[in-house]
């Protein structure tokens, strides 16, 4: 399955390191480096995931890297990185529409 990242996911991904290398460069990257292996596995069981509760009328699932919601939609051949959240973060507060 190919995995495509949203703008908004990029920039998440990139605030999240920043935010966190303030503090440690090293656990940075940990963070990041798992929230993409979780990534690749939700890839490998898209409907695994569950379903997102502020939208549950959406296509849209979420798997959790804690302390992050990382939010996706997917077909039979892309998952689709929509974006990632602070489980402390409201959906609405990002701006994210529903569809």
């Amino acid at each position: 399955m190919t995995i495509i990242w949203s703008s908004e996911a990029r920039k998440a991904l990139r605030s999240i390191r920043k935010f966190i290398a303030q503090d440690s460069e090293v656990y940075a990257a940990q963070i990041v480096a798992r929230i993409v292996e979780r990534v690749e596995r939700a890839a490998n069981s898209p409907g695994q995931g569950h379903p997102v509760h502020e939208y549950p009328e959406a296509t849209l699932k979420e798997v959790h890297e804690s302390p992050y919601r990382i939010i996706y939609a997917f077909t039979d051949e892309k998952l689709r990185v929509v974006t990632i959240v602070h489980f402390k973060q409201q959906l609405s507060q990002i701006g994210l529409t529903r569809r």
